[in-house]
């Protein structure tokens, strides 16, 4: 099939934010609502799906909307450009515009985060930026409303397109989407649940799957 669009995930696929940065955001946000939680418990809320089950059950904050309440409060600093940088395999993101693929960003991430992840890699390479939040009206992932959103804006059919992320919840979404779910693993956090048939190491990975 030839493949038509390439929609990545941001942290995680294109940009590495390094652990302190989560500790340190998720460990404030703890420390404010008065309970605490070990690196392991902090890792397994950022990177795996059904993050309100993890804060009531992990973190035991029985309210999840206090805790973003309070997280969104640290979220919204500058710190972060302090703690990110683009994955050494980013260039291939330029290949494939090259190449006449349209390709497209569907995230989680605040507005602000996006602006400054983007500024690392190049936001003039990507035809559409869509930030799954509540709060701009999209169902976050592993909902399929943002990515379908994204693939309605870059006028590509689901059949002709391809959703790179990091996590199970990618997967999920890509799935629901009628989209290819390709997982690249950056060796960052070992999950358990995902089964996946593409799998890459390395965005040039790709190549493979673009040629089938």
């Amino acid at each position: 099939m030839k493949y038509e669009a390439i929609v990545f995930d941001l942290d995680g696929t294109l940009i590495h934010t390094a652990p302190e940065y989560r500790y340190i955001i998720v460990g404030n946000t703890l420390k404010d609502l008065g309970v605490s939680a070990s690196n392991k418990k902090i890792d397994k809320f950022w990177f795996e799906k059904e993050r309100n089950k993890i804060i009531k059950n992990e973190f035991g904050v029985k309210e999840p909307q206090r805790f973003w309440e309070k997280y969104d409060i640290y979220e919204k600093t500058d710190l972060r450009k302090n703690f990110v940088k683009a994955y050494e395999d980013i260039n291939f993101i330029k290949e494939l515009k090259n190449r006449g693929y349209k390709l497209g960003i569907v995230t989680s991430a605040a507005e602000h985060i996006v602006d400054i992840e983007l500024e690392l890699i190049g936001k003039k390479y990507f035809d559409a930026v869509i930030m799954a939040r509540s709060s701009n009206g999209i169902i976050p992932k592993p909902h399929p409303q943002g990515l379908l959103k994204c693939l309605d804006e870059l006028k590509v059919n689901p059949e002709k397109s391809i959703y790179v992320g990091n996590a199970e919840e990618d997967l999920i979404c890509a799935e629901k989407a009628n989209v290819l779910g390709v997982i690249i693993l950056r060796n960052e956090y070992k999950f358990k649940n995902i089964n996946s048939c593409f799998t890459i190491s390395s965005l040039d990975k790709l190549e493979k799957i673009l040629s089938l």
